[in-house]
């Protein structure tokens, strides 16, 4: 099932082929009219983008960007074409593959409601074979990448403060990695050059053993803190001066406290938060707005209420001021800020934000995860209030947890979070009983 709730996905020749990719430009083709594309650096997507952009010629006009990231993606898109899409697999192993796509004002499309549909397999002939081997990508060409960097060097405020940052051999090798370079006059960059074997590592955030590259260039370079991207740089990740890595969660909350010194207004959270996110918006003067999981959703949410700024448990962050979208960049320029005005190393300031004991995410592969929500429903409904936001959310006297499935995987997935250590793993043991029963 390549097609999914945010993008399409899949293993490269095995999942998405030649003829998967051309079959796929010709229907998006025929609903858009000027369509911008670009790929990030695995090899899977480099392979499909010929035939891709081939499918899309028979209706419509392409204009194609290169390399780029997702951000990139994005920020190429808005407002000046109908359709942007990159050929990405985000931070999966590298044999995967796949598209993202968004509309003019950057939304994302749901693959499931809006292609899937619609979507029917050809098969290419030898003649088309040989055209696509010969496209000439070059007459195709568009700059998107002059503006961006103009706008994050304006934007980012340069210091001289020592940071790491581990570009994961991926796409932000190229635009964010030269943005950086003006802005970061004290820095450490590693694996910075482009590789779709990832050489390095997992290009993902979440892993900790895809951390380490990252932990120990900050630890033995004396670093304020490191920072590391996914493989298509919508995602980050951070560790402090100590080598700690800062969830999700309480990034969302630093950020959300810096963005409201500026701009009282509506900022959005998703349900994975710890209960410290609201409290820290109510606190300084904004309106706390919880949501589902995903980035389709959360896009859709920030336009339809106009909202300042997003944070996801998963380490995206999305930003008004660049059009409701992802921007990493962004992120690390309000953690900046933060260190600035405290004048407290980050491991100091992230202290703050920690009162709550979170599990963090816990994955469990179950044959049944209906039957799994169910059996919790049934043991807490009379003890906690159940909110069905997004799979199902229990809120009880002294601890809260989420169960929801996968967008993207076959997997159900736990997150907890107590008033105290000890009753945080009680209910977890009380509650993978359950799932694993």
């Amino acid at each position: 099932m390549v097609f999914k709730a945010y993008d399409i996905r899949g293993i490269y020749e095995k999942d998405l082929d030649d003829n998967f990719a051309y079959s796929l430009g010709k229907l998006v083709g025929k609903k858009y009219e000027r369509i911008m594309v670009g790929n990030d650096i695995r090899i899977g997507s480099k392979k499909l983008l010929k035939p891709f952009i081939y499918g899309i010629l028979e209706n419509s006009k392409v204009y194609y960007a290169g390399e780029i990231s997702t951000p990139l993606m994005y920020f190429g898109t808005l407002k000046k074409f109908d359709l942007g899409v990159i050929l990405t697999a985000s931070h999966n192993p590298k044999e995967y593959t796949g598209f993202k796509m968004c509309d003019i004002d950057a939304i994302p499309l749901s693959p499931v409601d809006e292609i899937k549909p619609d979507f029917e397999m050809f098969e290419l002939s030898e003649e088309q074979k040989e055209e696509i081997e010969n496209l000439d990508l070059e007459r195709l060409n568009v700059d998107i990448l002059s503006e961006y960097l103009n706008f994050f060097t304006q934007k980012l405020e340069k210091t001289n403060r020592k940071i790491a940052v581990d570009f994961a051999n991926g796409a932000t090798t190229n635009a964010e990695k030269q943005v950086l370079k003006k802005v970061l006059e004290n820095k450490i960059f590693v694996n910075d050059f482009p590789d779709g074997n990832f050489p390095a590592h997992e290009p993902d955030t979440l892993k900790k053993e895809c951390l380490i590259d990252i932990i120990n260039s900050v630890k033995s370079n004396s670093c304020e803190f490191g920072l590391i991207f996914d493989g298509d740089g919508d995602r980050i990740g951070m560790v402090d001066e100590k080598g700690e890595i800062l969830a999700g969660d309480i990034l969302t909350a630093i950020i959300s406290n810096e963005i409201l010194n500026e701009v009282k207004g509506k900022i959005v959270y998703d349900l994975r938060c710890s209960k410290v996110v609201p409290e820290t918006i109510s606190k300084n003067g904004g309106t706390p707005v919880k949501t589902r999981v995903g980035h389709y959703f959360i896009k859709k949410l920030m336009h339809e209420i106009d909202a300042e700024f997003a944070g996801e448990f998963s380490n995206h962050f999305y930003f008004k001021s660049t059009g409701y979208f992802e921007s990493p960049l962004l992120a690390l320029n309000y953690i900046l800020k933060a260190i600035e005005r405290e004048g407290k190393p980050l491991s100091e300031i992230s202290k703050n934000y920690k009162k709550y004991f979170h599990s963090g995410e816990i994955n469990f592969k179950v044959a049944d995860q209906k039957k799994s929500i169910e059996s919790i429903e049934k043991k807490y409904e009379n003890i906690c209030k159940i909110e069905k936001l997004d799979g199902i959310s229990l809120y009880c006297n002294d601890f809260w947890f989420n169960v929801r499935s996968s967008n993207t995987e076959p997997l159900l997935r736990l997150n907890l979070e107590a008033e105290d250590e000890k009753t945080m793993n009680e209910k977890l043991t009380e509650i993978k009983e359950i799932i694993n029963s």
